[in-house]
């Protein structure tokens, strides 16, 4: 089963990209078996940080692919980013055109692409294409 794990920052300024994970999580659906993402899967939890932490392991750690949204810096995702570096999960990343993207993200070794959008529809048709050349 492919799967593929959509994730960006929760707060802070995660309530501005909650439009763009709904975007994506619709469009990965296209291309693979099971979609997680930072929503709906992990938005507005009531865990506790331990039981969210060994939650996202659990579920992330054999994904076939992971989509960061890289625009904002988020402890969280980079350490999500971490665990699909130790578990060599490819990763895509998204950034908004002009965002500063941080060098530790731009070396991750299974970096496959990183994909910079100005609006949705830009976004959309990038990420189709790339997903279309992944799935192959």
């Amino acid at each position: 089963m492919k799967s593929v794990y959509v994730f960006g920052p929760i707060t802070v300024h995660g309530q501005d990209y909650l439009p763009v994970y709904k975007l994506l999580m619709k469009i990965c659906s296209k291309f693979f078996d099971r979609v997680i993402g930072t929503y709906p899967d992990f938005w507005g939890s009531k865990e506790s940080p331990k039981d969210f932490y060994d939650r996202t392991i659990q579920t992330i750690s054999k994904c076939s692919l992971f989509i960061a949204e890289v625009s904002s810096p988020s402890h969280g995702v980079g350490m999500e980013l971490q665990m699909g570096y130790e578990n060599k999960i490819p990763i895509i990343a998204l950034a908004k055109e002009g965002a500063d993207v941080s060098a530790m993200v731009l070396g991750i070794p299974n970096l496959r692409k990183v994909i910079r959008y100005e609006n949705f529809d830009d976004l959309a048709e990038k990420l189709e294409q790339e997903l279309k050349r992944f799935s192959k």
